[in-house]
């Protein structure tokens, strides 16, 4: 593939990356004043149309925000030469933490576990959904960290 491809596409997920994450953090900011989010907030929130659309919202962003996470990664790699073309998620994660990128393969887990909890619509255990949602207002300055260290 041609470096212009790559870096082109690199650029692409980047700002793709940004959208969402930007959007995370304007979503987790409308709901600030209830963190940390409690199964008494989760109820509220979830009979509620205007703090649902969030919690969709937000489950929304995040997904596309590991998905679009891999190919970033992927390419980030790719730009500095290394040969990722046939190797997996977990492999490129853990290459990258080796370049000194925030990732690693147990983050990795910890945010599909996470995605899993948020989409399995809104289950009637608002503790669990209450514990998923700090989480990931935790890993928002995680998410940060990454984006600058990729720009570099």
């Amino acid at each position: 593939m041609k470096i212009e491809t790559i870096q082109k596409r690199f650029n692409q997920y980047l700002n793709e990356e940004e959208k969402h994450l930007q959007i995370l953090k304007e979503d987790i900011e409308a709901l600030q004043q209830f963190y940390p989010f409690t199964a008494q907030t989760i109820e509220k929130f979830l009979n509620k149309r205007e703090y649902l659309r969030i919690l969709d919202q937000l489950t929304y962003r995040f997904m596309k925000f590991q998905d679009t996470l891999a190919k970033l990664i992927r390419y980030y790699l790719l730009l500095k030469g290394e040969n990722v073309e046939n190797m997996s998620v977990i492999d490129i994660v853990n290459l990258a933490e080796k370049l000194g990128i925030s990732i690693n393969e147990e983050l990795w887990f910890e945010m599909r576990a996470l995605r899993n909890s948020l989409t399995h619509e809104y289950a009637q255990d608002y503790q669990q959904i209450a514990e998923a949602l700090n989480q990931l207002v935790n890993f928002v300055e995680i998410f940060e960290k990454i984006l600058n260290e990729v720009r570099k």
